[in-house]
């Protein structure tokens, strides 16, 4: 529903009233930061994002405290861009920008995980769920391509392509989880037209720094019927980020561009976090079976987050 929903429906400010809602309903905590406070934070690459809308950003964090004794501790990380016109990198022709409502899709598994979690209530672990929400628009305030904005870690990123804005939402949203010193970092996004073409509409990529998360995640997925997909992590393909006046590029060259994408996310979290990243861009919304799913949002990740969690509980 929440995939589905028009963006003039469906705005930072209504997801963040959403989550509110879902926390008082299914056990959970909830923690709205407003602009001002992402701010003080110093989140500037989420927050460069958000300078081109009219409409407020809001940085989302629910919490699942189990009852008892805490064995470990999870962040749950979704893009949450309501609307993504690309910028000034304007997305044109076949980049179907009319369907860029569903560019939360992976704040909408997050928040789907958060609910169902909420009210199974596993034991022993701790679930944090954290969605950097905001719109990707044109005003005169927007971030212009060359831009350079500093990340929440201290990171300076040289934006040479507005149209790749999830993963600078994404770089302050995973060093806030960073920083809630979690044993594990799980983020989903409708991040890269890259994995589309690699793995189709029925098939999300994942790429991970821990073999074992890897193989839990891969087994729930299987078991929840979700198509899952292990792609590479060669750091060679970093040398595409370099950038000559920052810390990095936004985007690298076309070829592997959804392996630059996750190699561009792991700068943005303490390397003892074991991570793993979920592209859902091919697999969030589909055209097929309309008589089951007349809008075409899938919902897809929730039953993996919550499989994946469940498992997890039995150990």
């Amino acid at each position: 529903e929440l995939v589905a929903a028009p963006p003039n429906s469906l705005t930072p400010t209504e997801m963040a009233k959403k989550a509110i809602d879902l926390a008082k309903n299914n056990n959970l905590q909830a923690n709205i930061l407003d602009k001002n406070k992402c701010n003080e934070l110093s989140m500037g690459a989420y927050l460069a994002v958000a300078k081109g809308s009219d409409l407020e950003p809001k940085f989302i964090h629910l919490i699942y405290k189990p009852k008892g004794k805490v064995k470990e501790k999870i962040a749950l990380v979704g893009k949450g861009l309501t609307f993504d016109s690309g910028g000034y990198n304007l997305k044109v022709g076949a980049s179907q920008i009319e369907m860029m409502k569903y560019d939360m899709g992976g704040s909408a598994a997050v928040l789907g995980a958060a609910k169902a979690l909420g009210a199974l209530q596993p034991k022993g672990i701790e679930i944090h769920f954290i969605v950097a929400a905001c719109e990707n628009m044109i005003n005169g305030s927007a971030v212009h391509p060359g831009d350079v904005v500093t990340a929440s870690n201290g990171k300076t990123i040289e934006i040479n392509n507005t149209d790749a804005e999830g993963r600078l939402t994404l770089a302050d949203a995973l060093t806030y989880a960073s920083n809630l010193n979690p044993d594990t970092i799980v983020d989903l996004a409708t991040l890269t037209g890259a994995c589309v073409v690699a793995l189709g509409n029925d098939v999300a990529g994942m790429w991970s720094n821990n073999k074992n998360l890897s193989k839990e995640l891969l087994d729930a997925a299987k078991e929840s019927g979700e198509g899952l997909w292990q792609m590479p992590l060669h750091k060679s393909y970093k040398e595409g980020l370099k950038s000559h006046i920052a810390d990095m590029k936004n985007t690298g060259p076309r070829a592997g561009g959804s392996i630059t994408a996750a190699l561009f996310l792991e700068e943005f979290f303490d390397k003892d976090i074991n991570w793993a990243h979920i592209d859902i861009a091919g697999t969030c919304w589909s055209e097929k079976n309309k008589g089951l799913n007349p809008s075409g949002a899938t919902g897809y990740g929730v039953r993996t987050l919550v499989k994946w969690i469940k498992n997890k509980e039995k150990d």
